[in-house]
């Protein structure tokens, strides 16, 4: 009996001494519930960067008191970061962009029109994206996403005036005016893809607005008279907007890796959303101050150049 002791003692030792390499001599089979690099798996993503817009863009609408059209050209700076979360084929991203240069001209009715001197593009979003075609590796494959885009367009038309009062004869003797600005917040609905080969790159989003809700200031006026009833009216207040929209986005960007980790692309970018608000504004007559409501179409059209440079670590 006390001869076991010691053969048992050696035989619980030898097996012990050679249980990791049979746990090497597993088949794959077992193994499928971990990376092949695990020690080295990342389970997160980061990509940050900056871009450059250079973009044209457009507003039309129609007031009773003649056609505005504007088209504008501006620069515009902007940061963006995206998160990748590899375990659950997911991602969320965030950009912010603000126009250094805008200049243009606009036209309202047959008055003579004016240049956009300044004014300013702003804007800021989030999307929150996720794959449900199986496995995305390094964010590489095609999402559906969800997000909310905040988007000011207002180019600066000069801050035409708009009459205040009349003489007795009829004719203006006071004029004001006020800033423009068109606020408009979008819920997007979309599909992005990213595809790596190597060196290149492309990557591509199209988005659907079915939901914005447009509001703003359109500070120029016409001094112009209008027909109203008969009464010959002026414009005496910039006119108010309020009202939902939708509209569609998307960019395509092809890109090229210089070094590891580093991508510098170049593509296009277009924004558009529209809808038929609700505009307010005061006139003036020799009759007195009449107040003017109505309906018209408001869009907002942005396209143009889009280039990035971006660090993925």
């Amino acid at each position: 009996m006390y001869r076991l002791v010691p053969a048992l003692t050696l035989s619980a030792l030898a097996l012990l001494a050679a249980a990791p390499a049979m746990a090497a001599d597993y088949p794959d089979g077992f193994r499928m519930g971990y990376p092949e690099d695990y020690d080295n798996y990342q389970p997160l993503g980061f990509e940050a960067g900056l871009r450059y817009w250079y973009s044209w863009g457009q507003q039309k609408a129609d007031f009773g008191n003649g056609e505005l059209n504007s088209n504008d050209r501006a620069s515009i700076v902007e940061a963006h970061l995206r998160i990748d979360d590899y375990s659950t084929q997911s991602y969320v991203k965030g950009l912010a962009g603000y126009s250094a240069v805008i200049n243009g001209d606009y036209q309202i009715g047959g008055a003579a029109g004016g240049p956009i001197e300044s004014g300013r593009v702003a804007y800021a979003g989030a999307d929150f994206g996720w794959s449900p075609f199986g496995w995305a590796p390094a964010g590489n494959g095609i999402y559906g996403f969800v997000g909310y885009q905040y988007w000011n367009d207002s180019p600066e038309m000069g801050r035409g005036p708009f009459v205040v009062s009349l003489d007795g004869a009829g004719n203006p003797n006071a004029f004001n005016s006020a800033v423009n600005n068109l606020d408009i917040n979008a819920l997007r609905l979309g599909l992005a893809g990213r595809m790596d080969f190597g060196m290149f790159d492309v990557t591509a989003e199209v988005a659907a607005i079915p939901y914005a809700w447009m509001s703003g200031t359109l500070g120029t006026g016409s001094i112009a008279p209008f027909n109203y009833g008969g009464i010959n009216y002026y414009q005496a207040s910039s006119t108010n907007i309020s009202g939902f929209g939708y509209g569609a986005m998307g960019e395509l960007m092809v890109g090229f890796k210089p070094v590891e980790n580093m991508a510098i692309r170049a593509g296009g970018r277009a924004w558009y959303v529209g809808g038929n608000l609700d505009y307010t504004y005061d006139a003036v007559s020799t009759a007195g101050h009449q107040g003017f409501i109505g309906k018209s179409w408001v869009s907002a059209f942005r396209y143009g150049l889009l280039a990035e440079m971006t660090y993925k670590f």
